[in-house]
């Protein structure tokens, strides 16, 4: 059983099961599979779990079919409140940002790593918006990301995209004003 929430929430897996969960409120075990179906059903089965034991997820409901128990799941919101609080903000910003970099170690030591071909981008933009104008950019990006989905099909591939909204540093903007 895994106990520290990043290790549990930044697994590539379980961050698509979390993110399919938060646009779709519930689904059934099968329909995560079918979802995010370049996973082998194994290995979603397993990631299901472990946010199960971890209470990142919880089971609304369950019924029998042909022998099987076919359970409906939902984000366990309380849970995923419980560690998203002040006091443990820079741990968690710590921990994503590690993982970010040991994805880019790991991809750049590789004998294969080809960033032109992949894609592979940095970008940092200090964009100026009141916060009316922030949130609408938000839901702007949220509509964006939920367009392109989680579906896996023929001919896509995953695309791990991360986006920070950090504090500009004082100095830099005492000079942009």
């Amino acid at each position: 059983m895994l106990k520290d929430i990043n290790e549990i929430m930044l697994n590539p897996v379980r961050m698509r099961i979390v993110q399919e969960l938060a646009t779709r409120k519930n689904m059934t075990t099968i329909e995560l599979c079918d979802t995010i179906s370049d996973v082998s059903r194994t290995t979603m089965y397993r990631h299901i779990n472990i946010l199960l034991d971890n209470n990142i997820l919880t089971v609304v409901s369950e019924k029998k079919i042909r022998g099987s128990l076919e359970r409906t799941l939902a984000l366990n919101i309380e849970e995923l409140s419980k560690n998203n609080t002040i006091e443990n903000a820079s741990q968690n910003a710590f921990g994503f940002l590690m993982n970010r970099y040991i994805r880019f170690h790991n991809y750049f030591s590789g004998e294969n790593s080809n960033p032109g071909k992949d894609k592979i981008f940095f970008n940092n933009s200090v964009l100026m918006m009141d916060d009316n104008e922030f949130d609408q950019f938000l839901l702007e990006l949220k509509e964006l990301i939920i367009k392109y989905n989680f579906k896996a099909t023929e001919g896509r591939k995953a695309r791990d995209i991360s986006i920070i909204s950090s504090p500009v540093d004082e100095d830099k903007k005492g000079k942009n004003s």
